[in-house]
């Protein structure tokens, strides 16, 4: 009779009347080098993810500590020394170009714009994005390289190609600076459409449209009363990523000839450097506040960012 060793390690073998013999342990793994080359592994990882994290927080914030030294200290680099670091600094040229009639203008034209794209975004893509999902999920994948289209065609040549078609059509639309709107829009088409499909496939939407016509809820109630309030922060996340890229876009405005508050920073740089880099950096925060934001929301709902996209 054959008899199982404890944890099937070993068999032991007994036979009435005879001796009991056990095959020879297997030799054990060296559990502690392994540990040991395991833990060594994870401190070079980290000290290297620690370097990488330097050569980052180096390569983005010193040009922002020169912008800020140079627009807001009134000391000459070459009179700059361990003993004067801390003086001469002011806020006024900030003030100085905050106060001014021009820049109010840019920033409120620069606003409305944005709201314009944010309204125009959400309008198009969240019925899209909704039928899609529940009607036609089959094209899901082509529906997200189409929205990568914006991104592979150039500024320019997307410019002078609806410039082309609208100026003798419908000159008006040209002529106004609202139609910076529909190019706002089409340039934050990639990411805002990621952030509401997410929105989308967190909700199980397709779910709760079966669960709606089983009741008899028209397909209208299901959009406003079921689809609608739930994608309350992909709405946000649209709203703040669309609102980032108007207030950092520069290409469109300055090929339409438009003045915005991008192209408005590039024509203050030139007569007041000082007033320009600090109104370029109260941008530059404001833009990073607004992405911070956005980014946090969509941490709260479990979506996180990847080199891939969302």
């Amino acid at each position: 009779m054959s008899i199982p060793g404890p944890a099937g390690t070993a068999t032991v073998a007994a036979e009435t009347g005879g001796e009991v013999t056990s095959p020879p342990p297997a030799p054990a793994p060296d559990l502690r080098r392994q540990r040991s080359r395991r833990a060594g592994g994870r401190q070079r990882l980290g000290l290297g993810r620690l370097v990488f994290l330097a050569l980052l927080g180096i390569y983005f914030f010193v040009p922002l500590l020169a912008m800020a030294r140079f627009s807001l200290q009134r000391i000459p680099v070459v009179s700059l020394t361990g003993g004067n670091l801390l003086e001469g600094w002011s806020l006024q040229s900030l003030v100085d170009v905050m106060t001014d009639p021009k820049t109010i203008e840019v920033a409120q034209r620069s606003l409305l714009l944005a709201a314009g794209a944010i309204v125009l975004t959400l309008v198009l893509l969240v019925p899209v994005a909704t039928y899609v999902e529940v009607m036609a999920p089959r094209l899901r994948p082509v529906v997200l390289v189409m929205t990568l289209a914006p991104w592979v065609v150039p500024p320019i040549a997307l410019v002078v190609g609806v410039a082309g078609t609208f100026r003798t059509a419908a000159p008006w639309f040209l002529a106004s600076v609202y139609s910076l709107v529909p190019f706002y829009a089409l340039w934050a088409l990639p990411f805002s459409y990621r952030a509401i499909d997410a929105g989308l496939r967190a909700l199980d939407v397709r779910t709760l449209y079966e669960a709606t016509q089983s009741i008899g809820a028209p397909g209208h109630a299901f959009f406003f009363r079921v689809v609608l309030p739930n994608l309350s922060s992909s709405i946000l996340v649209v709203a703040a990523l669309t609102g980032a890229t108007v207030l950092g876009e520069f290409a469109f405005a300055s090929l339409l000839l438009k003045e915005t508050l991008p192209t408005y920073l590039v024509v203050i740089q030139g007569s007041n450097p000082r007033a320009g880099l600090a109104l370029a950096l109260v941008v530059l925060v404001l833009t990073a506040a607004i992405i911070g934001f956005a980014v946090s929301l969509l941490r709260r709902r479990g979506i996180t960012f990847t080199a891939a996209g969302i």
